[in-house]
């Protein structure tokens, strides 16, 4: 399956109307920084769609840190920057495309033909090409989509991880860096490490030096060497953004590998951290 688009064949279609490109650019410490940089400089024609806003629902105790937000939610929201269910849309950002990779993951479930710009922002600068400066044109309304499922099917919950404790249904991957996942360092989430029985799988291993992905066969290779079970991943992170970029590069090898446990580390650390205060209230 085709999931990601070169700038140069992105540049060649930018006068489709039926094309519809997506500014996913994020950065955790400054929520406003992505939007500013948007403003300043971006593809002709693109929209911005904020991570933390529209492709997130608000954290809660229950939640990890980018919960999903309702499909209902969801599909209001792709509709507000003028995507149909026949348009094509491109996702971009500036890190590699790990966070272009959340918003395509969510699209594809919504059946739209989708797509993660190889090398995002910083390729396409690279090459010279068009960009743009403001906040865009008034987008048009569209026509509201129906969708014959009520939520995201492709999400993993707390309960299916605890359950596969027993019954061993799937691998968990994690897409955090290394030192996150061997408990080296932790700044983000209360408690350090990794759901037991978990393999390591950085997303930033599925990138060329270049910025640029990897080809489909070494990708596969990679990925074939981690499932030595044979059995099917259910990808996670930290907060279920990275993981998506897990399943971009799995889908990219040919490898049906599509389900990620949302709530991810920032929500198992809060199970962690509940389960001690329970045993010191005992």
């Amino acid at each position: 399956m085709k999931a990601l688009i070169s700038s140069d064949e992105l540049v060649s279609q930018l006068s489709n109307e039926s094309i519809v490109v997506l500014d996913s650019r994020f950065y955790l410490l400054d929520h406003e920084k992505g939007r500013q940089l948007y403003i300043e400089s971006h593809i002709p024609n693109a929209r911005f769609v904020d991570l933390h806003t529209q492709l997130a629902a608000t954290e809660t105790e229950e939640t990890g840190r980018h919960p999903l937000p309702s499909l209902e939610v969801f599909l209001t929201t792709m509709q507000s920057l003028g995507i149909t269910k026949d348009s094509t849309v491109v996702v971009y950002d500036d890190m590699g495309g790990a966070i272009a990779s959340r918003c395509w993951w969510m699209l594809t479930q919504l059946g739209i033909c989708s797509y993660v710009l190889d090398g995002g922002f910083p390729e396409w600068n690279r090459l010279g090409l068009p960009t743009e400066f403001g906040i865009g044109s008034e987008i048009l309304a569209t026509e509201k989509m129906m969708l014959n499922q009520t939520d995201f099917a492709l999400s993993v919950d707390e309960n299916e991880v605890i359950n596969n404790f027993e019954l061993n249904q799937f691998c968990l991957l994690d897409a955090r860096a290394a030192e996150r996942f061997n408990g080296e360092e932790e700044s983000m989430d209360p408690v350090a490490g990794h759901i037991p029985g978990a393999k390591n799988r950085p997303f930033s291993n599925n990138l060329e030096k270049s910025g640029l992905f990897k080809s489909a066969s070494i990708l596969r290779e990679e990925f074939e060497a981690l499932n030595q079970e044979d059995k099917p991943f259910v990808h996670y992170c930290g907060s279920g953004v990275t993981a998506c970029h897990n399943v971009l590069a799995s889908t990219i090898a040919g490898i049906d590998s599509k389900r990620v446990f949302v709530g991810s580390w920032s929500l198992w650390s809060k199970r962690m951290m509940r389960l001690v205060r329970e045993s010191q209230e005992d």
